[in-house]
């Protein structure tokens, strides 16, 4: 039983390198921040702990036995290395596969999209190659400006590709169109009044980042298992960071202004 039991910690040991060093790059390189919990990555891992933690080294302990003989233990091992091998690669592959590979604004939100996605949009080669210069490569999805052609090709989406699979409507985040994002960007101070619990949110928010409401602007980023929104510079579109709080919560704080605005305008 003793020999079994090693056999299974160093089986265990083993698997927990090869493990911590999958999850660096997840972490690190496939999902930063936020998108490992956001995105897919907390979920691509669970499965990849099962197999490798679990599968692996209970199988060790459940065939190990000296009194086999080295030749059939050794085959024994080998078929177990083989198994674990290739269902960890299999659940890497498919972690890496859906991992954020873009981030696109269109409809007044981020839009965070995997490679399939990327495919679906059929953005040309060199636009591509133009936003993979930001890390993730980011993509504005550039609407008529005119207020009816815009209304008519928003109307002509319904039902087919949506805005942000647009491939062909792709731009860098060039300054003018961060200006743009900035633009359509809900105000911090005013979110904060929807609900109580969201003032002490905000204020510690912006001392974080060691910004004035007056400064930020922020817009919801949609990911495949929540919703955060993206705080931007509003001098200089850049992204700031992320704070926890939803579209929903967002979208409130505009009804609470016009409703504020109204509520002004009767007692005039």
């Amino acid at each position: 039983m003793k020999l079994r039991l090693k056999a299974f910690l160093i089986h265990l040991v083993i698997s927990l390198v090869i493990l911590a060093a999958i999850l660096y790059v997840v972490v690190t390189i496939w999902y930063p921040p936020p998108f490992f919990a956001a995105d897919g990555g907390w979920q691509g891992v669970r499965i990849m702990v099962g197999v490798d933690i679990v599968l692996g080294p209970l199988l060790t302990l459940a065939i190990y036995n000296p009194g086999k003989g080295m030749d059939r233990l050794r085959r024994d091992l080998v078929v177990i290395a083989v198994i674990q091998f290739s269902a960890l690669c299999a659940g890497a592959w498919v972690v890496a596969d859906q991992r954020t590979r873009m981030i696109t604004f269109a409809d007044n939100r981020f839009i965070s999209m995997t490679e399939t996605q990327i495919r679906e949009s059929e953005v040309e080669p060199e636009v591509l190659a133009e936003l993979q210069k930001d890390h993730p490569p980011m993509a504005y999805v550039r609407l008529p400006d005119d207020p009816g052609e815009r209304a008519a090709y928003v109307f002509s989406t319904m039902g087919g590709k949506p805005l942000f699979k647009r491939g062909e409507r792709f731009e860098p985040l060039t300054f003018d169109n961060r200006m743009r994002i900035v633009a359509e960007g809900y105000d911090l101070d005013r979110v904060a009044r929807v609900t109580p619990t969201l003032r002490p949110i905000v204020d510690r928010f912006l001392e974080k980042i060691d910004r004035g409401a007056d400064q930020v602007s922020a817009l919801p980023l949609y990911c495949r298992y929540d919703v955060l929104s993206l705080v931007l510079d509003r001098e200089t579109g850049e992204i700031l960071d992320t704070i926890d709080i939803d579209h929903d919560q967002l979208i409130a704080s505009r009804s609470l202004e016009r409703l504020q605005g109204a509520g002004k305008l009767g007692e005039e």
